[in-house]
Order: C-alpha cells, then structure tokens, then sequence
C-alpha cells in the first residue's frame, strides 16, 4: 500500500490551522446502493485517485519545535507500519441498521478505525475513511484532523470524491481536474503565513491563551450529542418576526425602548437576519435557560455572562481572497455575551399551542437581541483583524497555548454545504442521510447542512454537545418542543 502512495514534502500548518482544535471532527455519508460490493469498489478507486493527486491526505499530523517555537503541527508523509495500522480506507461489515448504529448520543469508535479520545496523542493519522457495510446499506465516515481541513475543505474533498465514483459509470473514467493540486495550496499556505500586521490587536474574549488539551483535561462532566430537527415554517414564523420588529424599530422611535443595546438607533428597515442567525440565537437563548435551570436546582454559581462564540468562514474577507477550493483551515470566531437577564424565561409549550402558534414578544424581542448582537460581531471580522489574529498566533512560543474561547454555546453553521447535491454515480446511488458527531466539546453545536435544493423548504437539523444535566434541560424547553414539534431528538436516518 506504501508503495501506491506518492510521497510529499512534510509543511507546517499555518497560524489559522494551529488555531482550531487539535481533534478528529468525523462526518457520516449514508448511502443504500443496490450491490454494495461495487459500491465499495467505487469508494476505494476513488480514494485511491484522490490521493494520489492530494498525497498529504494520507500523511500525519505530528508536534515539532523549531527554533524557540515548539508544539508546531507538521504535516508528514505516512510509514508503511503507519498505513498498516491506520489504512486510508477501511472496509467493516455490521449487524445493525444505519439508523441503529447512528442513534448513540456519544461517538461510535466501531463506525472509524482511527483514535477519537482527546487529548490525542501524536503522531496521528490526517485523514482516514471506514466504509461500514450495514444491513440496510452503507455508511461512509471521515474522520479528519481538524488543523489539516475545516468543513469547507471537507466538502470540496467530498465532492471530488462523488465525481470519482460517478466517473467510474464511464469506464473508469476518474476525473483529470480537480479543484485545487499541491501547488496551488502551498500557495495559499504562504499567502496566510504572511497575512499579518501588527497595528491591531485582537479582540479580547474570543481567544485565550489556554490550550484546548487543558479544557479537555479539566472537564469531568459526561458530554452527550444529540440531533434535532426544527420546522421551517416555525423557523420562517420566527425569522419573519424578527424582521417585521426590525422594520417597526426602524420607523418608529416610540418602539425603540423594547431593545436598549446601542446599535439599535442605527437600525434602517433594509436591515434584516437570516434564518441561520434566528436558528443560531434560539439555540444560544435555550442553551443558556438550561444551565440556568441546573444552576438553580444545583445551588452552584453561572459564569458572569451567558455567551456564544460563532465560527466564521474566511476564505473571502481575507485580502486578497483565498481561493474558494483551498482545502486548509480559514475559521475565526466572533464572541458575543449578554447578561442573564436578557434571557427570557422559557413560554409554556401549551400556552404558544393556546395562541395559534405564536410565540410571546418577549421571546421574539430577545431572540432579535441575540440574532443581531451575533450577527453584529460576525460582520465586524475584517481583513485587519484576521492578520491581527495570524500575527498573534505567529508571536507565540507556544501554538498551543492561543485557542478559540469556548462559550456557553459555540456554534458553527454547515447550512450552505451543498452535500445532498452531489451525484454519486449508479453504483452508489445518492447520499440518503448526512450526520456529524462530537461529544468532547461542551456546548458545541453544528447547524446541519439543507436538504434541499432550495434551503427555504428544508427543515433546520442540529447536532449539539451539553453535558448529561444540561441537556436534560435543553430537551424540556417548550420553544425548542414548539420549533421540533415534539422537542424529543430526531436520532433515526431520515430516508
């Protein structure tokens, strides 16, 4: 297998790499194909030619110091002992069902061959597969190191890899173009070592000189991951509302008074949010009622603020822009607080049922608070602070000791992946059901890409990490139960 594999020159990460988590993120592909030995078959070709055009897929990511500056991630070719342990692709076959083997609330190490505890311990492999063979299909996982690809990077690997295995409809006629090659995302690489500028200093809050290892040490309580399905006409209901208040705020100065924050008197009616920016502060709005709840019934104490941290993708506000097919890392997090007592409490489920629906002003008036002190923050991320922020990570003796802030949520939005687009080819016929799974990081939640077409018809589907207690809490939340209908986890492979 070592002998099929072009080797390449080991690289060094670069300073927005070293500044997501250093975990495997793990991403379920669920297919059911009519002969799954050929669709295997077109899965292993596949791979096969993707690496051998982007050969650092089957490298490690190891720690290296250089000069003064230590625990530096490098990118290095794999050993042949390296590929028998951790093979690029691994076949498994299981007695379970897709839907079975994908309701655990926690990480199932039977669905991917490569370690998922954290810390992890280095070398580690930078990208592998498992394609398990289920009883009623196949479900593909990827798990990759996150400093080597975010989700963006992840979804253009993905889709090279569905053009592969539609290609082999033709004869075996894989495909000679691919997004980006090697030289091009050396290029990109250098592009970000030397984005930097020392005029401006980094936001306070967003990042902190805490490495993520020393969070994961230090938890102790047992995380849970769970999927739920909110309603796109409620989702639409509540983003129509916030946008009807918007225009009411903006046209009248006697309705001004039910939001105080500062930027509301530079509000026009053009002004808008976006369904994600609703989906993402009712997420944080019953994140946050839940640790309130357990706070209360525990008698211990809550951080001063509540908080989201919100990951933004950069590609285009750096300048000039990377290319849209750079595979690396380009995520910056944009922090946002709020006292406690912004936060509602939560409206009895039965009473918005009494009300046709409708959700009390309260609770519209807070969820536009949060969407636009959110949506604010993400705005403001600018070519400066990015260099800003490259130029920070650049000055440490340590890359481990700068990472993004946790918040009480931290959410990261994969709405706009077109992954349920893409045409996989006969063999393995198109992708029934798209999941992601985390469980180490507390208050993680992943917006779950559309499937649709058109994303205004498509339900809104999270994945959120709480600890056992508050998620507890979470689930009982009636705007939660009202927006998913049921407010129970929507665990099954929608097929």
């Amino acid at each position: 297998m070592a002998a099929e594999i072009p080797s390449f020159q080991p690289y060094i990460l670069t300073p927005l790499d070293h500044l997501v988590p250093p975990s495997h993120a793990l991403f379920y592909l669920s297919f059911q194909p009519k002969h799954p030995s050929e669709a295997i078959t077109a899965i292993r070709m596949g791979i096969a030619h993707l690496v051998s055009q982007w050969p650092f897929l089957a490298g490690n990511v190891a720690r290296i110091q250089k000069g003064d500056k230590r625990n530096i991630s490098e990118l290095q070719p794999p050993t042949a002992f390296d590929l028998l342990r951790y093979p690029i692709l691994q076949v498994k076959h299981h007695q379970q069902s897709i839907s079975h083997a994908m309701s655990r609330p926690v990480i199932n190490d039977e669905l991917l061959h490569i370690p998922t505890k954290v810390p992890i311990t280095y070398p580690i492999p930078a990208v592998r597969f498992q394609a398990n063979i289920m009883q009623d299909g196949i479900v593909l996982c990827l798990g990759w190191h996150h400093q080597v690809m975010d989700a963006v990077g992840v979804s253009i690997l993905l889709g090279s890899l569905s053009r592969c295995c539609r290609g082999l409809d033709q004869k075996n006629a894989l495909p000679r173009w691919l997004p980006t090659d090697t030289k091009h995302e050396g290029r990109s690489r250098r592009q970000i070592e030397q984005a930097t500028t020392p005029n401006r200093a980094v936001r306070e809050g967003a990042y902190h000189r805490i490495g993520c290892e020393e969070i994961w040490k230090g938890s102790s309580e047992p995380l849970v991951c769970r999927r739920y399905a909110m309603q796109t006409d409620k989702v639409n209901y509540l983003k129509d509302s916030c946008n009807k208040l918007i225009h009411d705020l903006a046209r009248g100065a006697e309705t001004r008074e039910k939001l105080s924050d500062g930027f509301m008197k530079v509000l026009n009616e053009n002004d808008h949010v976006s369904s994600d920016d609703v989906v993402t502060a009712l997420t944080w709005l019953c994140v946050s009622r839940a640790h309130r709840r357990v706070v209360s019934r525990h008698s211990s104490e809550l951080p001063r603020m509540s908080s989201l941290t919100r990951l933004v993708e950069a590609r285009t506000i750096l300048q000039p822009p990377l290319p849209r097919s750079y595979l690396g890392n380009s995520l910056v997090a944009a922090r946002t607080q709020c006292d406690w007592d912004e936060i509602p409490a939560s409206q009895k489920g039965h009473h918005i049922a009494r009300k046709g629906g409708q959700v009390d002003e309260e609770i519209i008036n807070a969820l536009l608070k949060l969407a636009l002190r959110s949506r604010a923050k993400c705005n403001s991320i600018d070519d400066e602070h990015i260099r800003g922020l490259i130029n920070r990570m650049k000055n440490c003796d340590d890359y481990t000791s700068l990472s993004i802030a946790p918040g009480i949520t931290n959410i990261s939005s994969l709405r706009k992946l077109d992954l349920f687009g893409w045409d996989w080819g006969s063999k393995m016929g198109p992708m029934v059901d798209f999941d992601t799974l985390d469980g180490r990081t507390d208050g993680l939640c992943l917006i779950l890409p559309s499937r649709s077409a058109n994303p205004g018809q498509s339900i809104w589907e999270i994945r959120i990490t709480l600890s056992s207690a508050v998620m507890e809490e979470f689930e009982r939340d009636a705007l939660l139960g009202w927006v998913t209908e049921t407010g129970k986890p929507s665990v099954q492979a929608m097929m």
